[in-house]
């Protein structure tokens, strides 16, 4: 069938993309050889064919480096999320740590009497000069009470002296005995609560009892000047009368 040049060249785009019947592609073939004019036009078309998937490339690639920009941006953003989100974190974490442990450091909760398992007089007593050591009373604290202190104030009661003491920890220092103990770890410690190192040799002679009181409590009745004895205190050891 011969084809006319206006409808050859409609078809010609359809004959290079390989979409035309088989009998539609011969006779575009057949008016190809005896057509110098649509030839021309076929042969310019087969030389634009490289430029046109050079330009099809050209765009594929920006496409594909365009996604890369907004996928790698879409990452660093992504990424600077949880950077944030574990630096905010971080920082609720120190704080909050900061002021746990400011809580903890300042912290003195009271022990009760059951931390103090012996209360004793001992002429001898710890050896030296400090103000902890010589004649004296001396307190066995429990395991709970380990790495607590012992303060202490004498008071003059009707016929004799007494002493009224307390042991005070913060609430840090119990949890570092806590951790730090083990099987090694002695069950009881031994402390002074009032000595000659730290009263004099006159007032150990004088003495006649010792009373505790918790932290709290003792802390209010111990800068009250010329405070009697508390009617609250616990009496843990009184001289023999003997």
């Amino acid at each position: 069938m011969k084809l006319p040049c206006y409808l050859v060249r409609d078809l010609l785009p359809l004959y290079k993309d390989e979409l035309c019947e088989p009998e539609t592609a011969a006779d575009l073939r057949a008016h190809l050889d005896s057509c110098p004019d649509c030839r021309a036009l076929w042969e310019k078309m087969q030389t634009d064919a490289p430029l046109e998937r050079e330009a099809v490339q050209a765009r594929e690639r920006e496409q594909a480096d365009a996604l890369r920009r907004v996928r790698k941006n879409q990452r660093k953003k992504r990424m600077l999320t949880v950077l944030a989100s574990v630096a905010a974190t971080l920082c609720a974490v120190t704080l909050g740590l900061g002021a746990l442990y400011e809580y903890a450091r300042t912290t003195y909760p009271d022990y009760g009497a059951e931390v103090i398992e012996e209360v004793r007089y001992e002429e001898q007593g710890i050896p030296g000069n400090s103000p902890f050591a010589g004649e004296g009373l001396y307190a066995t604290l429990s395991a709970e009470a380990s790495g607590a202190l012992v303060s202490s104030k004498m008071v003059d009661t009707e016929n004799s002296t007494a002493v009224v003491f307390t042991v005070s920890g913060t609430l840090w220092q119990q949890w570092l005995d806590t951790l730090g103990r083990n099987a090694e770890t002695p069950a009881n410690t031994r402390t002074a609560i009032c000595t000659a190192g730290g009263y004099g040799q006159a007032e150990m002679e004088s003495l006649c009892a010792a009373y505790y009181l918790p932290y709290h409590s003792f802390m209010s009745w111990f800068y009250q000047n010329n405070a009697p004895l508390p009617e609250d205190a616990i009496l843990l050891w009184q001289r023999d009368a003997s």
